[in-house]
């Protein structure tokens, strides 16, 4: 972790260098020139924020808020260190004091083991098709919709048009590519033909009736014969399959983690930094970085 995270979260602090306290008497005149934040009267310039975003990237509201977060940490981690009178030396000071405050009091409880089960349960429930299912087939659609209230007569037109498509696509190899390619062509574009890839279980995300047809397809070049359904008239090919799963929470746990643990990581700093914001008073002005040459958003 140490040469991990804390390295990204930490990285902008270099170019923090050279902000200070505005003196009172300029106060009221940087406010109007290049002053787009002030964090307990510590002052963050344009000048800061184009020197952030050359060095992190990103947009100028993004570079700023990174400078407003490294005050806040700074000021909180300012009791653990010797004033300095020296500009340069205070900004050094700062810089290892932060990195210090997160490494004590953030890095121990971002391991893969700090992530809370409740977090991890939501993701698998909601993820939950991917780790409990029958077998999946995936499957090229080609399609005409209908709709459960079409009326009788384009119902009629939207069968006929499906039928017609039937007799094209069976005189020709069945693939996806070659579908999608049917699909595009003018004379069964208008007539709203649709080419769609997917994987169908049993019922979803096509009806029933599809569902129990690609049960019957195995290889690649298979096909269905038309599928006739209250919400439309279906064409299906072959394309791979997904044998059956029945993966529990317990099982999916430590997957789970691997997969949220950048983004989870990130949320804690995130609020970290915002628990250091509470007792601290922040002035922002991002509407002046689109007045600033090159930091318009």
């Amino acid at each position: 972790m140490r040469h991990g995270l804390l390295f990204v979260l930490l990285a902008f602090a270099a170019s923090c260098g050279g902000r200070a306290a505005a003196p009172d008497g300029v106060a009221a005149a940087n406010a109007i020139a290049d002053v787009v934040a002030r964090v307990d009267g510590v002052s963050i310039r344009a000048s800061d924020v184009a020197a952030e975003m050359r060095r992190g990237g990103g947009s100028p509201r993004a570079a700023l808020d990174r400078l407003v977060d490294f005050e806040l940490l700074a000021a909180a981690a300012a009791h653990t260190v010797t004033p300095a009178t020296d500009t340069d030396v205070g900004e050094a000071r700062d810089q290892a004091a932060v990195q210090l405050l997160l490494e004590r009091e953030l890095e121990p409880h971002l391991g893969k083991d700090s992530i809370p089960d409740d977090v991890l349960r939501g993701l698998y429930q909601k993820a939950l098709s991917v780790f409990v299912h029958p077998r999946l087939v995936e499957i090229g659609l080609l399609l005409v919709y209908t709709g459960a209230r079409m009326k009788a007569e384009p119902r009629t037109q939207a069968l006929e048009t499906a039928r017609a498509l039937e007799a094209y696509v069976h005189a020709k190899p069945a693939s996806p590519d070659a579908w999608r390619a049917i699909a595009a062509e003018p004379a069964w574009r208008d007539r709203k033909v649709q080419f769609t890839r997917t994987w169908q279980a049993l019922d979803e995300p096509f009806p029933a009736e599809v569902g129990r047809a690609v049960t019957e397809l195995h290889h690649p070049g298979d096909t269905t014969p038309l599928i006739v359904s209250e919400v439309g008239n279906f064409l299906a090919c072959y394309i791979a399959e997904r044998p059956p799963e029945n993966v529990s929470f317990e099982q999916a746990r430590d997957k789970l983690r691997d997969q949220v643990l950048d983004r989870w990581r990130k949320a804690q700093f995130l609020e970290f930094a915002q628990a250091a914001a509470n007792p601290h008073r922040i002035d922002a002005y991002p509407e002046r970085l689109a007045l600033e040459p090159g930091l318009g958003d």
